[in-house]
């Protein structure tokens, strides 16, 4: 698993995090029988590296120390073969380590795997904490009909490794912000810029693999 770059451990230290939320790993691991999970590692992981973390006046976590003392279960919901736990913030996370969201819209309650880890998440935050120049205007999406084509065409900017992933890939330049993001192995783009003739050139140079 690569570490989590500078910027994000910053902007961790920056939020900080209750210690109140620690619970040591082998009582987790044996609470965590109770679940039947395949494997619980990426969870063990997950209360390790972020539990107690504060972001968007929550407390990301998944368990407290009282649920475990007093055997507690949390709700959980199982989607395509994963158990997911909920972490605060909208986000759930699924015993193999991915991140969903719940989609609510038009009385669905079925779920979209949205990050691989949380560590994506986190290198996002804080990447847009650092560069909010690019959010002078909102972002459009528009849906990618050619992902082979259309990364293609993004050798002319900065690929954004830390911020990207199998359901995200970002890309940047001096003016735009491009972020693809995966829902049920559809694609969308969702562009970011310092003004809007930046962004309607890069939308004409790309109008034959979006729309």
């Amino acid at each position: 698993m690569k570490p989590l770059s500078e910027p994000a451990l910053r902007l961790m230290e920056k939020a900080g995090r209750n210690k109140e939320y620690w619970i040591d790993p082998d009582v987790l691991k044996n609470h965590l029988k109770i679940y039947h999970l395949e494997d619980s590692t990426e969870i063990l992981r997950f209360q390790e590296n972020f539990a107690g973390l504060y972001f968007q006046n929550t407390v990301i976590h998944i368990f407290t120390p009282e649920q475990i003392r007093e055997r507690k279960t949390v709700n959980t919901y199982e989607w395509k073969g994963q158990t997911l736990f909920p972490v605060n913030n909208g986000l759930y996370i699924a015993e193999n380590g991915e991140i969903a969201i719940r989609d609510c819209g038009c009385n669905s309650h079925d779920f979209y795997f949205y990050f691989e880890r949380f560590d994506t998440f986190i290198e996002q935050q804080a990447f847009f904490e650092k560069h909010r120049y690019y959010k002078k205007l909102p972002a459009y999406g528009h849906e990618i009909t050619d992902l082979k084509e259309f990364s293609a065409r993004m050798s002319g900017y900065e690929f954004l490794p830390d911020g990207s992933d199998r359901y995200n890939l970002m890309w940047k330049n001096e003016v735009n912000l491009v972020h693809a993001t995966c829902h049920e192995d559809a694609w969308s783009v969702g562009i970011d810029s310092v003004s809007e003739n930046n962004r309607f050139k890069l939308i004409e140079q790309l109008k034959d693999v979006i729309q």
